[in-house]
């Protein structure tokens, strides 16, 4: 199955190679590769640093590699930690929000914000133990324009080497100036590729999004780092973060060069986050790979200062919410009839269009590190 010469027709350029294999979505020996050599080191999405402004804030991120937690101390500093206790290793917390400290359910260790071991009932006649000796296991928390990554691997290489000119592109989006808004909940009984694939081409929208968001016009953009995108073309007078017919719900984002006036980018941070640049908001898709056939996502909605500001934005930020809903809903609908119209086996591998170039290079990229 790891075998490159198998990958010989993916491998070609995009307007003779074929799809990947239907293993590739399927079987659980690619998942677990995909899962030792893509994430165990890779950079996973936490949220916007913004969610944590509050001391006390705490956000549950659940990876395929292992649980973590991302917490704002009583000093405002933000941290990153290994969701188990260092007694036996019990989960500390299940859901994200609000405490002043992280107290094990199975004997009450307890932690600090900072991650220093307070109290350890009943170890006072242990010899050679100090609280100090048993702080929390930190991971590897870094940023960009406000975005929170973790990474469980200390040698990894660093988050802004391997989004490379992804800041500079989107430097006019004044990034951290976003406020997150609103998280949307989703699982999709498919495999995270499919989700991905989805999200890096317009060839679908006309049929997939027919009644909701209609055909689009896209372009490939050169990047430098772990990223991709594709670029939706637009007029300078709406985003598409509405749906065709309502109202431009709020004004640009102030500052914007040119092509960001223009058009949306709809990228990939390899592996598995896309955050999507548009002329009024951002918006990010967190895809949590589950199994090898499951998936969890998370939409986060992100608006500069100023426009959350306004005394009517609650009111006028319903038609971002029903797009992202009603869109997302029907491209998890069609990623799971691609989850079973693989399931059995049968099928053999597809080609690609013209305008499938990120799928393309996202298919790649996954081979470039599961083949042996």
């Amino acid at each position: 199955m790891f075998d490159s010469n198998n990958y010989q027709e993916v491998r070609k350029p995009l307007l003779d190679a074929q799809t990947l294999p239907p293993h590739c979505y399927t079987e659980q020996v690619f998942f677990e590769k995909e899962k030792q050599r893509l994430f165990a080191g890779g950079w996973h999405f936490v949220g916007r640093e913004d969610e944590l402004a509050e001391p006390g804030s705490v956000l549950v991120v659940e990876t395929m590699v292992g649980s973590a937690l991302v917490c704002c101390d009583q000093s405002g500093h933000i941290h990153g930690y290994i969701n188990a206790c260092r007694h036996r290793g019990t989960k500390l917390r299940e859901k994200s929000g609000h405490c002043r400290q992280l107290t094990c359910p199975y004997h009450a260790w307890s932690y600090g914000l900072d991650g220093q071991l307070r109290s350890a009932p009943g170890m006072a006649g242990v010899n050679n133990f100090e609280l100090e000796d048993y702080p929390l296991k930190s991971v590897r928390l870094e940023s960009f324009g406000g975005f929170l990554f973790i990474n469980f691997n200390i040698d990894a290489l660093a988050l802004a080497e391997w989004i490379g000119d992804l800041p500079d592109v989107m430097r006019s989006h004044q990034l951290s100036d976003l406020r997150c808004v609103k998280r949307i909940n989703f699982t999709i009984e498919a495999n995270w590729k499919f989700l991905i694939e989805n999200a890096l081409e317009a060839y679908h929208t006309g049929t997939v999004h027919r009644s909701t968001l209609g055909a689009q016009d896209s372009e490939s953009v050169d990047t430098r780092g772990h990223w991709d995108a594709l670029y939706v073309l637009s007029d300078e007078t709406k985003s598409i973060a509405t749906l065709p017919g309502e109202n431009q719900g709020f004004g640009f984002i102030e500052g914007l060069n040119e092509k960001a006036r223009r058009g949306t980018w709809f990228t990939v941070i390899y592996p598995c986050t896309q955050i999507v640049f548009s002329q009024d908001c951002v918006w990010w898709l967190d895809f949590k790979p589950v199994n090898v056939s499951r998936t969890k996502l998370t939409i986060g909605a992100c608006f500069p200062s100023d426009t959350i500001a306004l005394p009517d934005f609650h009111g006028r930020v319903a038609p971002y919410y029903e797009r992202w809903t009603e869109a997302t809903a029907e491209d998890n609908a069609i990623a799971e009839a691609q989850q079973r119209g693989h399931q059995a086996g049968l099928r053999s591998a597809g080609r690609f269009t013209g305008t499938e170039h990120c799928v393309h290079q996202l298919d790649n990229w996954v081979l470039d590190r599961v083949l042996d």
